[in-house]
């Protein structure tokens, strides 16, 4: 395989196994929470920090600094500099070999750094079964479920407008749009590979 992979994804959706599975099939690393792990490291940021940062630190239009705390210059760059962090690891681990990357922006990352990659984005129709997977997953009240993953999703939305500009879900942002709902894991993985092969 000569190009990596970029999933976003619908909270519910099983993009993040989907991710998973296509690993298996093809030996490709993931890189999802390692992401933040390995950019902690990389530039010396506590990762408890740096996992604040994660797609749930977006409120607005703009970041929710009090989340992180204070109020200086240093602070307020945190976001950015963070960001920064991802965007090497995620730039250096598809230029050594092709990977599998969940969310983060990586399809705007490898853009910049001119690597090529196939971007999809995997939605649900099956309510039900994202319902269940935000209780089973986040100990979400059965009842709260559908607020819960709207406000996921809107979360993932003003993280990708935050840093690219871009609407998240919009058809035109991706090689591939899939609906594991009616596809299936395993159909979307097959598609995937299929589309990623040169």
């Amino acid at each position: 395989m000569q190009r990596s992979i970029v999933i976003n994804r619908e909270f519910g959706s099983g993009g993040r196994e989907i991710g998973r599975l296509i690993c298996e099939r093809t030996g490709l690393d993931l890189y999802d929470t390692r992401i933040l792990q390995d950019a902690a490291t990389r530039r010396g940021l506590p990762p408890d920090l740096l996992a604040s940062f994660d797609e749930r630190v977006v409120a607005g239009q703009f970041f929710d600094l009090s989340i992180i705390g204070g109020t200086d210059p240093e602070t307020f760059s945190l976001p950015y500099r963070m960001y920064g962090a991802i965007a090497d690891v995620i730039a250096e681990a598809a230029g050594t070999r092709p990977a599998v990357f969940i969310g983060r922006c990586a399809d705007k990352i490898l853009t910049e750094a001119k690597l090529p990659f196939r971007s999809v984005f995997i939605y649900s129709t099956d309510l039900a079964a994202k319902i269940a997977r935000a209780v089973e997953r986040d100990g979400v009240e059965p009842k709260d479920a559908e607020k819960y993953i709207a406000k996921m999703d809107r979360t993932r939305d003003r993280y990708q407008q935050f840093f690219t500009g871009t609407r998240f879900g919009d058809r035109r942002e991706y090689d591939l749009c899939l609906n594991s709902g009616r596809l299936g894991y395993a159909t979307c993985v097959d598609l995937i590979i299929a589309a990623t092969q040169d």
